[in-house]
């Protein structure tokens, strides 16, 4: 049983009948054409070969010497001819059939240039449509059109090399003309160097082989002036960096100086309001005209004159800043002296007493983090000592703790203890 045809198929075989004829119509018509090129071509070449020999005597040389014309030096490809005397008639006709042939060649070939232009421009268009809308055939023509340029750059030297200098003068070009181009070019040259160690060393490398390399006369006269503004930059950074360091010693025996003129002072003036002991500048010299005016009453010139200790020696008086200000808004100054802030004297009784005796009967148990105030190689014995954080003063019942001790040993609520051997702790 015969399985009948599709239209589909039928369709293909009918277009790919009518594409076979095409091709057999372009062929045929194209070997018509050559046919009649080689024709033309023949009969040039029977026109070249062709040898005119007439003779003539000397009576019909003198008689139509008029008719003759003289052809001097006419050669063609393979034979030349020599210059001779030629009945005009004949010449005439054989520079018409030379025209004719020329003519007729020039045609053929401007009708088959036309038919191949045309042929091209067509495949082209098939081509470009083939390319556009066919994904496959677009992916086997880029890799055949990538695999046929690589190859012949590894095969054709003069390619490669033509191929390389191309693209020289083109990044070159577009390097100096698209400001775009030129700066997405330094950005990626610099990350790359910043990032890529083995690009910075190259990069390096190819500097200091490039400098070294370099002997041409600019670069010698560019290196000799390098290196003479080197040393004049040396010998002037060298004096320069003197005048300062004597600069910068003058300087710092000043600060020396008065550093340890400030320390050989010392806390030697004492407040007249307060009475403490404080440094030059934290006083002003005392004028009781300044604090006493005399549009005030009685009353503010007593209490005024109240918060000043008058002594009997007549050294300079001086008096701090803060208790100047207070006194100066007619105010008690808060660490003065009359307000209640007097230092008795330690009663005897007190004076025999030690630190664990005087903490036992003191009235307020003062707790606070003690810490030294200097650092180094100084003992911290010997170191000033400061309070840090908050300070703490627990009421302590005086009377209960002098009736409860000594507590007896039957009452301490204490254990003895018999070791069997000694022990040492030492401390972590």
């Amino acid at each position: 049983m015969v399985r009948k045809k599709s239209a589909a198929v039928k369709a293909r075989t009918r277009k790919r009948t009518y594409e076979r004829k095409k091709t057999q119509d372009r062929v045929s018509r194209s070997w018509r054409k050559l046919l009649l090129i080689v024709t033309a071509v023949n009969k040039f070449l029977r026109f070249r070969r062709w040898d005119i020999a007439l003779a003539c005597s000397t009576s019909d040389l003198n008689t139509s010497q008029s008719n003759k014309i003289f052809l001097n030096n006419v050669s063609f490809v393979q034979k030349d001819m020599e210059s001779t005397y030629v009945n005009k008639t004949d010449a005439t006709n054989y520079l018409e059939d030379l025209n004719v042939v020329q003519a007729t060649i020039k045609t053929l070939i401007s009708k088959d240039n036309l038919f191949r232009k045309r042929e091209s421009e067509r495949v082209t268009v098939i081509f470009q449509k083939k390319y556009t809308n066919n994904s496959n055939f677009r992916e086997k023509e880029k890799t055949r059109s990538r695999t046929h340029g690589l190859e012949k750059y590894r095969k054709y030297v003069s390619f490669r090399q033509e191929k390389k200098q191309r693209s020289k003068t083109y990044i070159l070009n577009k390097y100096h003309n698209n400001s775009d181009f030129r700066n997405r070019t330094k950005t990626e040259v610099l990350r790359k160097y910043y990032t890529d160690n083995s690009i910075r060393l190259k990069m390096i490398q190819r500097a200091l082989n490039s400098y070294r390399s370099d002997n041409t006369l600019m670069k010698r006269n560019s290196r000799r002036l390098y290196n003479q503004r080197r040393r004049i930059l040396k010998k002037y950074t060298i004096i320069q960096s003197h005048k300062c360091t004597i600069k910068r010693r003058d300087l710092y025996i000043n600060s020396l100086n008065r550093f340890r003129q400030i320390n050989r002072e010392g806390p030697d003036y004492i407040c007249i309001s307060c009475r403490l002991a404080l440094f030059r500048n934290q006083v002003v010299p005392f004028v009781e005209q300044k604090y006493i005016k005399q549009n005030m009453s009685v009353g503010i010139k007593k209490n005024i004159q109240s918060y000043f200790n008058y002594s009997s020696s007549s050294q300079s008086k001086w008096i701090c800043k803060l208790c100047s200000d207070k006194i100066k808004k007619q105010q008690m100054p808060s660490r003065a002296i009359v307000n209640k802030l007097k230092v008795c004297a330690v009663p005897s009784e007190l004076k025999r007493l030690n630190n664990l005796e005087k903490h036992l009967i003191a009235l307020r148990l003062p707790f606070m983090k003690i810490v030294n105030l200097t650092s180094g190689k100084l003992s911290s014995r010997l170191a000033q000592k400061g309070t840090k954080g908050p300070l703490h003063c627990v009421p302590s019942d005086v009377q209960d703790t002098v009736t409860t001790l000594p507590r007896p040993v039957d009452k301490s609520m204490m254990v003895r203890l018999q070791l069997k051997r000694r022990l040492k702790y030492k401390a972590v």
